[in-house]
């Protein structure tokens, strides 16, 4: 059955390439508010994943793993070893001032000094959150390649979300 037409061509193929690797992710604390229940402080080594989907260029990839692995070791690198706080969030009072960063929830105070924090453009540090920021900071870093991205955050191994463009 030689020549059977049937077949995609590597140029017109979607193909996905994959970063799932162990030394991919940082060490943050954080803790979420869902439905109204604060979580005690706490921390997690996040294990994070990529996926780029395209098609396959003329040099033989879909794009250069160097570029990837790269892009996602310093977005993780600026959460590594941080205090994660969710600057959008509405269950949450927060004062940046000086060298500290003051955090209210309820009737708990936490005062954090500034250089350990990471004040993030989320509403929660939920996995969920996490992983938009994190795609979006992807997208933004690595600009208009011709894929598509799927990022995954893993607090646990097999707990975790993923966001896909």
């Amino acid at each position: 059955m030689s020549g059977s037409t049937d077949l995609p061509s590597a140029a017109s193929a979607a193909v996905s390439v994959e970063l799932a690797r162990a030394d991919l992710g940082f060490s943050a604390a954080h803790f979420s508010v869902v439905g109204g229940v604060s979580e005690r402080l706490h921390g997690h080594n996040y294990r994070v994943s990529l996926r780029a989907s395209g098609g396959i260029g003329d040099d033989g990839a879909v794009v250069d793993f160097r570029l990837l692995k790269a892009a996602i070791r310093a977005e993780c690198s600026a959460l590594d070893e941080r205090m994660l706080i969710p600057a959008d969030s509405a269950a949450l009072a927060i004062d940046a001032h000086d060298d500290a960063v003051e955090v209210r929830e309820g009737q708990r105070r936490f005062v954090f000094p500034l250089s350990d924090v990471v004040l993030l453009p989320v509403a929660n540090t939920t996995c969920e959150c996490l992983a938009t920021y994190l795609l979006g900071a992807m997208r933004a870093r690595l600009g208009a390649l011709p894929v598509r991205f799927q990022l995954s955050v893993e607090e646990l191994p097999g707990q975790g979300a993923t966001v896909t463009e």
